[in-house]
């Protein structure tokens, strides 16, 4: 068996200045969202508030990874879905 040299020019070479249109409007979105968030959880009825659909995607995905400007939001998030949870759970219990 001979091993020849082969010339593998088969790399397609990409313009670094051409972006990427998905990813740069998911990051808009992403960054909207959390904008969102942010700002539900800085009203004074904070608690009272919910997150919609796309909010809840949001913090399924990334929740763990996410930085809010104000330290305050995390445990509010938390707090906010938790009573969520708990009072799905007690409509639940109710109906069975």
């Amino acid at each position: 068996m001979s091993w020849k040299s082969r010339n593998q020019n088969n790399v397609i070479p990409f313009n670094k200045a051409v972006e990427n249109k998905k990813l740069i409007d998911a990051e808009i979105r992403l960054r909207k969202l959390m904008k969102s968030i942010e700002w539900k959880m800085q009203q004074p009825m904070w608690e009272m508030l919910l997150f919609d659909d796309e909010e809840l995607q949001i913090l399924s995905s990334f929740g763990e990874t996410l930085k809010f400007a104000n330290e305050q939001t995390a445990p509010k998030v938390a707090s906010v879905l938790a009573t969520y949870l708990l009072r799905k759970q007690s409509e639940e219990d109710l109906t069975l």
